[in-house]
């Protein structure tokens, strides 16, 4: 099919069906497939069906597996010093963490599947559930899977069920299968038998050990238990989880664009401890700077600011003070304002004996930069609540046109700011000096 004709095909199937619509809709659960070990690839086909892995902040753990490496025995979140001598033999090639790349490519999937169907809810940076109309069929949801793949060069998996833990279920199967599962009542009841109680999603390792020990193992035997009792074990969310798993939709699509974000946080670990209150200040005027930036894009402002410098939880000093919470005098997403009232509160509880790990910084409640109320009594209100500082606006756009950090705050040092990442990846789609070359013979 043309994709044009695609794209017409579901501006008129599916078109139109918003959230506010979804009762008379089933819903699908769109989910990137291996997505971190996707966006390397896409960069990189020569690895494609080779064995790749990404890994956590500071390289210390695997995080994302390509389906080869999980066929290698290797489990998610597994020390890379455990894996080392098996990444080794196997050939694995390995990637740091390239969230700046992660981040983009995700709003690009979501970008594509959101001009095809509507509203969507983003789940993850990976995930993102949606209404499809309750006649659609099976190739019609290929062709849309096809055109997001083409678009972004991500491959993803689509189910779509009548409720978003079947959804999850559908995308699973999905993921073993074409890419495409549509979990009707008569499949869903021939599958439930086969499927473990403890892969449903919602359903915490703590419920699933619970289960077992009633020797309920299938999701099919949970079905099948008397409502009560999960009621009496499991309370509310037991219910809500029993309820959805019979196809009674219990969760309902919440669009993003009519809900408010509750807050937005930006932390990282170091590469290695550090006691320098130097370090700490770059670390926190870093991470006050990104969420300042998010606070922009998304036409938000911050009433709260916590700032957080912490040891590792392992460590003697676990245990200390690592936090504190600013109520600002007035929302503001204005990155000056936001660092003189986070570095003043690092300062406040910093600690020169604590070895510290880790840094970072969350945003809460949050309000439209519309919705604002100015202080009668306040000089700063008129800066704070009307459009950003000449100052932010330009450093916005220049970042944005050379790449993310080419202008920032002279408190920000390399050191402060980043983490171990030797094997990390260009950022291919956000910064000029990092597009990716092609060259032919």
């Amino acid at each position: 099919m043309h994709k044009c004709e695609g794209r017409q095909l579901f501006s008129r199937k599916v078109g139109g069906l918003h959230c506010h619509t979804y009762t008379s809709a089933m819903i699908a659960l769109l989910d990137a497939n291996n997505f971190f070990v996707s966006c390397e690839r896409l960069f990189r086909p020569d690895l494609v069906g080779k064995p790749v892995a990404v890994l956590s902040s500071n390289d210390g753990c695997i995080v994302a597996r390509s389906n080869e490496v999980k066929a290698l025995g290797v489990p998610m979140g597994m020390p890379l010093f455990q894996a080392k001598q098996l990444v080794d033999m196997s050939g694995v090639t390995l990637f740091s963490s390239n969230f700046t790349l992660y981040r983009d490519l995700s709003r690009r999937v979501m970008e594509v599947l959101a001009a095809e169907v509507g509203e969507c809810e983003q789940y993850s940076i990976d995930e993102s559930f949606f209404a499809l109309a309750s006649n659609i069929t099976y190739d019609e949801v290929v062709v849309l899977r096809a055109h997001i793949m083409q678009a972004t060069g991500i491959p993803v998996s689509i189910g779509a069920a009548t409720t978003k833990t079947l959804a999850k279920v559908a995308s699973e199967m999905g993921k073993q299968g074409s890419g495409v599962t549509i979990l009707t009542d008569a499949k869903w009841q021939a599958t439930a038998s086969t499927y473990t109680a403890s892969e449903v999603w919602n359903l915490g390792h703590a419920t699933a050990q619970k289960l077992k020990q009633a020797g309920v193992t299938t999701t099919k035997q949970f079905m099948d238990t008397d409502r009560q009792w999960i009621a009496k074990q499991f309370g509310v969310a037991g219910c809500r989880l029993f309820d959805e798993l019979h196809g009674r939709l219990v969760y309902p699509l919440v669009c993003n664009s009519t809900t408010l974000r509750q807050s937005i946080a930006s932390t990282r670990s170091f590469a290695t401890t550090t006691q320098r209150v130097s370090d700490l200040e770059s670390a926190v005027a870093y991470h006050i700077t990104q969420v300042a930036q998010k606070l922009r894009r998304q036409h938000l402002l911050a009433t709260r600011i916590y700032i957080e410098a912490r040891a590792s939880r392992h460590s003697d000093f676990g245990l200390r003070k690592s936090g504190m919470v600013i109520t600002l005098e007035q929302p503001s997403n204005d990155t000056s304002y936001l660092l003189k009232a986070g570095l003043k509160a690092l300062r406040s509880f910093y600690d020169p004996a604590v070895p510290y790990k880790k840094a970072g910084v969350t945003v809460s409640g949050l309000v439209p930069k519309s919705f604002a109320q100015a202080d009668l009594f306040s000089a700063k209100t008129e800066t704070l609540l009307t459009s950003p500082t000449t100052l932010d606006t330009i450093t916005d756009t220049l970042n944005q046109r050379f790449g993310a950090g080419s202008i920032r705050s002279g408190i920000i040092t390399q050191a402060g700011a980043r983490a171990s990442a030797k094997l990390r990846s260009q950022h291919y789609t956000t910064d000029w000096k990092d597009i990716a070359t092609v060259k032919t013979k």
